[in-house]
C-alpha cells in the first residue's frame, strides 16, 4: 500500500497501544522523575527556541474553513496558534491529495520546480523558523526491488538541488529546513505488516533502504557543503523510524538493522508504538541513539519526534496530562524537535456508516487527530500547546 492510500485509510495509528499503567521498577521511577521535572508545567520558563522547537504537522485534513489555498490555510493557523515550526508534505507528483480544498495543483519535474510554485513560495515567505518536509523524489520508495546506479545518483542529485536551492533562498534568514521520508519501517516492511517472522529476504531489503538513505544524505551534504559559507539558514537530512519497540521482542526493526549501516544528520521518530507511556517513549528514544548514526550540528544523538498525536475522540483522558509528560521527555532528553500530528484531522471516523464525505462538518466525523476540531474550536491539545506556544513568545 503506498503512503497516500495508507494515510487515508489507517494513517498513523496501526494497533494503537493500550493505556494501562504498570508497577514501575526503580529504573522507570527514576527515569519519570527526570521526565516529571521537566514537565513544561512544572517549568518556570520554557527554553527560549521553544516555539521554533515544538509544532505541529499539516496534511490531508478532511475539512477547511476559509477560501485559501489550503496549504496556506492551514500554516496560517499554525502561526495564529504561536508555533513557529510547521511540518509539510513536499512531494513533486503534486499536492492534490495532500492539500485539496481551494487549490489547483500540477505535477513539478523535481524538488526545485515545486519549491517555484506559488502555494511553496508562499509558505516559505511566512514566518516559521523551522520547517520540516516529508520530501520523496518522483522515484519514491521503490529500493525495494533491485536498481541500477542511476537510481540512486539520480535521487542524490535532486536533493543536492534542493538543498543548494534551499540555501540560496533563504541564505540571510535563520531557518531550519529537514527533510525527511516519512515512517520508514513501513517504507521497507509495507504498510502495517508486523514481520513476526520476517519474509526470507528482509536482511536485502534493509541493505536497499541503507543504499536509498545513503544517496539522499549525500545529496544533501553536497548541497550544504557547496552552498553553506556564510548563510544564516541551514538544511539537514533526516530518517524517520517507527517500529521500534518490535526490537524488544527480537522483530527486525529499520532502528536495529538500518540505521546502524548509515550516517545521517538526524532520526526523526514517529511515536506510536511507544506512546502508552512516557517511560516507553524514553527508552525507545534511547534504543534509537543506540543504535543511530548522526553528526553534523545536531551532534551525535540527534533524534527528534517527527509525530506525535493523540486520537482525542478516541481516547478522551488525560490528554493535557499525557502532552506535558511527552514535552517532559524531549525537554529531559533535549530532542531539538517535536511536531504534533495535526492541525486539522486527516482521518475519518471508522466506525461511521457511511463514511462522511469530506469536508466534514461534525467533531465526531474523525478521529480526533487535530488541534483544531471541524467546528472551528481547539482541541484539548490545541488548547494545551497554544497556550504553551503564547508562553514561548513572551
Amino acid at each position: 500500500m503506498n503512503r497516500r492510500s495508507f494515510i487515508k485509510t489507517v494513517g498513523c495509528s496501526v494497533a494503537l497501544p493500550s493505556l494501562a499503567v504498570a508497577a514501575e521498577s526503580a529504573e522507570d521511577a527514576a527515569i519519570r522523575a527526570k521526565i516529571d521535572s521537566h514537565r513544561p508545567s512544572r517549568l518556570a520558563k520554557l527554553p527560549p527556541d521553544f516555539n521554533a522547537r515544538v509544532g505541529a504537522t499539516h496534511v490531508a485534513g478532511k475539512y477547511h474553513f476559509t477560501k485559501k489555498p489550503f496549504l496556506i490555510e492551514g500554516a496560517d493557523k499554525l502561526l495564529e496558534l504561536g508555533t513557529r515550526l510547521g511540518k509539510f508534505w513536499f512531494m513533486p507528483t503534486g499536492g492534490g491529495h495532500d492539500y485539496p480544498f481551494n487549490s489547483t495543483w500540477t505535477k513539478a519535474k523535481d524538488f526545485v520546480e515545486l519549491a517555484k510554485m506559488d502555494y511553496w513560495e508562499q509558505l516559505f515567505a511566512m514566518p516559521f523558523q523551522t520547517f520540516m518536509l516529508e520530501a520523496h523524489t518522483p522515484e519514491g520508495d521503490s529500493f525495494k526491488q533491485d536498481k541500477p546506479p542511476r537510481f540512486y545518483e539520480k535521487i542524490t542529485n535532486d536533493f543536492a538541488e534542493i538543498t543548494a536551492h534551499f540555501y540560496k533562498k533563504f541564505r540571510d534568514r535563520d531557518v531550519t529546513i529537514i527533510l525527511q521520508h516519512w515512517e520508514g519501517d513501513w517504507l521497507l516492511r509495507g504498510a502495517g505488516q508486523k514481520w513476526n517472522p520476517p519474509p526470507d529476504d528482509w536482511q536485502k531489503r534493509c541493505e536497499q533502504m541503507q543504499k536509498w538513505l545513503a544517496a539522499r544524505q549525500a545529496g544533501v551534504t553536497k548541497g550544504r557543503k557547496e552552498n553553506s559559507a556564510g548563510a544564516k539558514c541551514r538544511v539537514v537530512h533526516a530518517a524517520e523510524v517507527n517500529r521500534v519497540v518490535d526490537a524488544w521482542k527480537n522483530i527486525p526493526t529499520m532502528t536495529t538493522h538500518v540505521l546502524p549501516g548509515v550516517e545521517l544528520d538526524m532520526v526523526s521518530y514517529s511515536y506510536y508504538d511507544a506512546m502508552d507511556s512516557p517511560v516507553t517513549l524514553w527508552k525507545a528514544i534511547e534504543e534509537i541513539r543506540k543504535h543511530a548514526h548522526t553528526s553534523g550540528s545536531f551532534g551525535a544523538h540527534a533524534v527528534c519526534l517527527g509525530e506525535v498525536g493523540i486520537p482525542e475522540n478516541e481516547q478522551k483522558n488525560r490528554i493535557a496530562e499525557r502532552w506535558d509528560e511527552f514535552l517532559g521527555v524531549a525537554l529531559a532528553m533535549d530532542v531539538p524537535y517535536v511536531a504534533h500530528w495535526e492541525v486539522f484531522c486527516n482521518e475519518l471516523n471508522p466506525k461511521l456508516t457511511p463514511a462522511p464525505t469530506p469536508p466534514v462538518k461534525r467533531n465526531d466525523d474523525v478521529r480526533g487527530f487535530f488541534l483544531v476540531r471541524p467546528d472551528g474550536s481547539l482541541s484539548e491539545s490545541g488548547k494545551y500547546l497554544s497556550d504553551l506556544w503564547h508562553r514561548g513568545e513572551k
